[in-house]
């Protein structure tokens, strides 16, 4: 019984071992769509409501990308340092958004996203 035991054993690390050798270590999207998102993993939305955009920013979602989230989002969007146009490039950054459309560069849609975050503040007052 040991003796199967230990054949297993050497078995699945063999396998394990092998295995890790044809992964790939640096996975990319098909779907990227520009320098910026050319290490994606997950093919970005080609478009989110901005009211969950900044709902998502208020979470957590881009903290990597280095806006804040609750107390200290609302903080610094009242200080102007968490801004609209902010958080769609950190959304862009982080593969949420996709960047197809020049989502960061179009001045309607970082618009809606400046009124909801100020929507957010308001609430956040009363």
């Amino acid at each position: 019984m040991r003796a199967i035991m230990i054949k297993s054993v050497v078995l699945l690390s063999i396998i394990t071992a092998t295995t890790a050798t044809f992964l790939p270590l640096n996975i990319k999207s098909v779907n990227a769509q520009s320098d910026s998102q050319a290490n994606c993993v997950m093919t970005p939305h080609d478009f989110i409501q901005p009211n969950s955009l900044v709902m998502m920013a208020y979470r957590g979602a881009f903290q990597k990308e280095g806006i804040p989230s609750y107390i200290v989002f609302v903080t610094e969007a009242n200080a102007g340092k968490v801004t609209a146009d902010g958080i769609v490039k950190a959304a862009v950054e982080g593969c949420v958004l996709s960047d197809k459309y020049g989502m960061h560069t179009n001045d309607n849609y970082i618009a809606d996203v400046k009124s909801q975050i100020q929507v957010l503040l308001q609430s956040q007052q009363d």
